[in-house]
């Protein structure tokens, strides 16, 4: 029986058709049922639920602060504490003070942060609170121009005009979008689950890899099938459970952002799930096939931390760049992060949500993508047929290279 490059005989090419399907099964429902996908998935789903809940429940709105007023002076004054607080985004709340004593023991007691005292000091038990002193002191300082005014016998209308006048309006040479904050937001959090899903699947990938080289699996496998259908199998089976978890995460923490109001979806930013979906799959078929050759070079589980370090690395750094294309999408980083192999899963679907990529750039990513990953997986099934069936020492790509093509 002659060898091919795949290390097995001619006589297999012609019956193993389709055979990477039922790979693709196996793999599919064996890390379905394993433990460790429905731990990772419940942890994965437990810091969503709390990231989320934090953002609705979590105190973030407006800040808001307890004055007391006392004499006569505050109490003309705290209306435009209000007002003032009310303008620079902060909601403050009076309530009269009896005394010096009722004002020592409100603010022992903590039911306010501040007391003003006859309108001209604030009273505080360690420190003020500086969006609070802000207020006050601008409506110290309005309070004055309104008496000034009012002395000088001007209208009410214009005294009123001049202390509360109308905007400036903000005009601005390029359109801006009013979700950007909620699609940047989704971009960060499709990001960070992106790194996840890829590096960890990936690693799943290598890990099934050496498991069955370890158990000499791989050589009952290797009779029956090429080394290129057994990787495509593989890559297939474990990323469709990975595009499913993915479905599944994102239509639940949208459910939940929906239903708590962390997150007013608009409908084009639900989109930003689809496009994190589709890339997925993209970067997953590129790493997977680099995950599997690191695994196929090493037989036991050991030494797999060793070999994947610089898929690693290059994962992180993809990562890094794609966080920061959150914050500038149009920097000319961020195009070309957005459009090489590396790191175009985790970048393009940031750029795509905000706004940022043109046509030109969204087709050449996807060109760039798909013909890097086609010309890589029939490299890395070659690498992939020449190490499988090499046990012992760590074998190197060069022997690999050499050893499937006799």
């Amino acid at each position: 029986m002659s060898l091919s490059g795949d290390g097995v005989g001619s006589d297999a090419r012609e019956t193993d058709r389709g055979t990477w399907w039922l790979v693709a099964q196996r793999d599919f429902w064996y890390r379905l049922r394993d433990k460790g996908f429905v731990i990772s998935s419940g942890i994965t789903l437990a810091v969503l639920t709390g990231l989320i809940l934090l953002r609705a429940y979590g105190g973030s709105g407006t800040p808001t602060f307890d004055l007391g007023l006392l004499g006569t002076g505050s109490t003309r004054l705290g209306p435009l504490v209000v007002q003032a607080g009310n303008g620079q985004g902060t909601d403050v709340r009076t309530r009269p003070v009896a005394d010096r004593d009722a004002a020592e023991a409100a603010l022992a007691d903590g039911s306010v942060d501040a007391v003003l005292v006859d309108g001209k000091s604030l009273l505080a038990e360690r420190e003020v609170p500086n969006e609070l002193e802000t207020a006050v002191q601008t409506a110290v300082v309005a309070d004055g121009i309104r008496t000034t005014l009012e002395a000088n016998d001007v209208p009410p209308d214009e005294i009123s005009q001049i202390l509360t006048p109308t905007p400036v309006p903000v005009e601005t040479l390029e359109p801006q979008d009013p979700n950007r904050e909620t699609n940047s937001t989704v971009a960060f959090i499709a990001v960070v689950i992106l790194y996840g899903q890829l590096f960890g699947y990936g690693v799943w990938v290598a890990t099934g890899v050496i498991e069955e080289k370890a158990s000499r699996v791989v050589e009952i496998l290797l009779a029956t099938i090429r080394a290129r259908q057994l990787l495509a199998g593989k890559i297939l089976g474990i990323g469709t459970l990975g595009m499913l978890q993915l479905i599944v995460i994102a239509a639940y923490s949208i459910v939940l952002a929906s239903l708590t109001g962390a997150l007013d979806f608009p409908a084009h930013a639900l989109g930003t799930a689809a496009l994190a979906i589709g890339w997925f799959m993209l970067g997953f078929a590129f790493y997977a096939s680099l995950f599997a050759v690191a695994g196929s070079l090493v037989s036991r589980m050991e030494e797999l931390q060793n070999v994947i370090v610089p898929l690693n690395l290059v994962i992180l750094v993809s990562f890094f760049l794609a966080i920061g294309a959150t914050s500038d999408p149009n920097s000319t980083l961020s195009v070309i992060v957005s459009i090489v192999p590396f790191s175009s899963a985790l970048a393009m679907p940031v750029r795509i949500s905000l706004g940022a990529a043109t046509s030109f750039e969204i087709v050449a990513a996807l060109v760039v993508s798909i013909g890097s990953t086609a010309l890589l997986i029939p490299l890395a099934g070659r690498i992939y047929s020449g190490a499988v069936l090499r046990t012992g020492a760590r074998v190197k790509l060069r022997d690999a290279w050499r050893s499937a093509s006799n």
